[in-house]
């Protein structure tokens, strides 16, 4: 691997790339590295190299390639300040954030419980999604080569990167890195297992490569009468998958039609159909084969449509559709998304509908990606290894009421990361904490200036009261959850009304409602069949047709991989910008998504809501503003 190769390859794809500052990169790595060799006996500068050459796979911008070249010198004491000067904020930004990543990881890493615990963490400490597609570079690069480890560092590499990272990449859409990652990993986990299912592959692929390259023949010729430009290749599914299927689903190996198959990448969605129309025109479908996810795509944003047909001669075979757009999101993922100067910037289509990833990931700009859906939440773990959920700015005194009340009452210290800290010191994410109590202790009225929990203020708030230290009136009733101001829903004979919908019936546009006065100028809007409804105590009103108003929408839902990505796929599906996107996890497996979104009528408004309650472990939906 040389340094000319890497920087011809991100001319190809950036021909405005800052070249002079990533050979600058190499040689101030290379000189902090000092000739550095890894137990490999390669020069740490090589792998830096290797690393950078991934990161430049996934066609990122110049600042990622250089804080990949330079991803391991804070470790070995390089000056930031000097960094900081040569390469600027961002570099510096983004490597002491992968720094902070390896410190979370080190100081949990077999302390908590599961992967799926530390993925969050790791995806929360995250302020730059940039620096999670390094990590995963990285994590590639070191698993081709661990054969010079002894067998229990290669099989905790090989189970860390099949269960942490593997899913990491999944989640972010980088198919060919999650592929790869996986089939490593069952390579060095299990060779016996690996190298059965490898031999039994390529005999199926040696004996259908004939079939394919008629089907192949065909299908060109057809999509070339048709004039539709098309790039029909020959697929192999990666090993792993075959494998997971055979012990997952009982499948024969013999039995699975997507082991080879046939990409078609074409150059709009509507050829897409039309394709798969010739496809199916020229060859017999299997109905219960075809998959639509263009119409639907998968949590992870991949689209393409799916399909299995049966030769002349009896084969079947997988065939997949999707545009070039399509492809290399579903090889790259959220890397995908990333633009450049000059680069698509004149492609509104591509601007929209990146809107709400962009959204989804706190983006401020084309090149810079951070990752702020979970920005108002840290996960904190107890020395035992649960996994605990605050506020991004929580305490140990958060910490100690949200694990019991009578915790929190007889606290008196805390240690983080095994060090005592001051009771107000804002926790981190990653953090483990241990509290320290005593039977004498009894909270503080302090402890309401310290605490940024609503769950501790209000046991704090109980216990003074219960022992005569603070009056009822200090006592803060809770916000209600939803309120909106006059503009949604008409109120006949009431002006400057203020509304807020009922809790009880949920009502949404296109529901018959009503609505009940409940204070000075406060109408409550119910559904008109709720049983809370009072038929002679009632104020007639409707839903108004309201043109291009911005809309805030509220979703719970009980959590699971990959539903707020569904959700916000859901509503860009319909053209929309999303605004102010936020997620978070509310305990006993619910979540909760919210954002804003302009819509064109209110018959748009009824659609997105329509589509977004058809969502799997989604329960109900809110208007929260207008």
């Amino acid at each position: 691997m040389e340094l000319k190769n890497l920087i011809k390859k991100i001319l190809r794809y950036n021909k405005n790339a800052k070249i002079e500052l990533i050979n600058t990169a190499y040689n101030y790595a290379d000189k902090i590295l000092n000739k550095e060799e890894r137990k490999s006996k390669e020069q740490s500068i090589i792998h830096c190299l290797k690393v950078a050459d991934e990161v430049a796979n996934l066609k990122l911008d110049d600042n990622t390639i250089i804080a990949s070249l330079l991803h391991t010198i804070i470790k070995k004491g390089a000056d930031k300040k000097e960094i900081k000067f040569i390469f600027g904020d961002e570099v510096i930004h983004l490597l002491e954030n992968l720094d902070k990543m390896s410190q979370i990881k080190k100081n949990i890493a077999g302390k908590i419980n599961g992967s799926e615990n530390l993925r969050k963490v790791l995806l929360a400490a995250s302020k730059d999604i940039r620096v999670l597609l390094i990590k995963l570079c990285d994590k590639l690069v070191n698993l081709r080569d661990l054969n010079f480890l002894t067998q229990e560092e290669i099989n905790r590499i090989a189970k860390e990167s099949m269960e942490l990272y593997a899913p990491l990449a999944y989640r972010l859409g980088i198919g060919k890195i999650k592929s790869e990652l996986e089939d490593l990993s069952f390579k060095y986990l299990d060779q016996k297992k690996y190298e059965e299912t490898e031999e039994k592959v390529n005999q199926i692929r040696k004996h259908g490569e004939k079939a394919i390259f008629k089907l192949k023949n065909i299908l060109e010729k057809e999509l070339k009468k048709e004039q539709i430009s098309a790039d029909v290749q020959a697929r192999v599914k990666h090993i792993y998958s075959i494998y997971k299927k055979i012990i997952s689903k009982s499948y024969d190996i013999n039995d699975m039609s997507d082991i080879i198959g046939i990409r078609i990448i074409v150059d709009t969605i509507d050829n897409c159909y039309k394709t798969l129309r010739i496809v199916h025109l020229n060859f017999r479908p299997i109905p219960q084969k075809f998959k639509d996810y263009i119409a639907i795509p998968k949590p992870n944003g991949y689209q393409s449509l799916h399909t299995a047909v049966v030769d002349n001669e009896g084969k079947i075979f997988e065939v997949q559709i999707r545009t070039l757009e399509m492809h290399q999101i579903a090889e790259e993922g959220i890397a995908a998304h990333f633009t450049y100067k000059g680069l698509q910037r004149e492609n509104e289509k591509f601007d929209r509908k990146i809107a709400w990833l962009k959204e989804l990931v706190g983006s401020k700009n084309n090149s810079n990606i951070g990752l702020e859906f979970f920005s108002d939440q840290i996960f904190v773990f107890s020395p035992k290894g649960k996994l605990v959920e605050l506020t991004s700015n929580a305490t140990p005194l958060d910490f100690a009421y949200h694990i019991h009340t009578s915790i929190g009452n007889k606290c008196i210290g805390a240690k983080v990361n095994g060090k005592l800290v001051p009771l107000k010191t804002e926790l981190e994410n990653g953090d483990i904490i241990e509290i320290v109590t005593s039977k004498t202790q009894k909270p503080s009225r302090d402890w309401l200036k310290i605490v940024k929990t609503t769950r501790a203020r209000d046991a704090i708030r109980h216990e003074l009261k219960e022992k005569g230290q603070i009056t009822s009136s200090v006592y803060s009733t809770s916000e209600e959850k939803v309120t909106l101001e006059e503009g949604l829903i008409s109120i006949e004979n009431i002006k400057n009304s203020k509304i807020k919908f009922a809790m009880c019936c949920n009502p949404l546009p296109g529901d018959e409602i009503a609505g009940m006065k409940t204070g000075m100028n406060k109408i409550t809007i119910h559904k008109i069949i709720c049983n809370n409804v009072q038929k002679n105590n009632t104020i007639k009103c409707k839903w108004l047709n309201i043109n291009d108003k911005i809309i805030g929408l509220s979703i719970n839902a009980e959590d699971r991989p990959g539903l707020f990505a569904e959700i916000l796929n859901s509503v860009a599906s319909f053209g929309l910008n999303v605004e102010n996107a936020k997620g978070k996890t509310l305990g006993n497996n619910a979540a909760e998504c919210t954002f804003k979104i302009k819509i064109k009528d209110l018959e748009q408004l009824k659609n997105i809501v329509f589509r977004i309650k058809k969502i799997k472990n989604v329960k109900n939906v809110y208007l929260t503003e207008i």
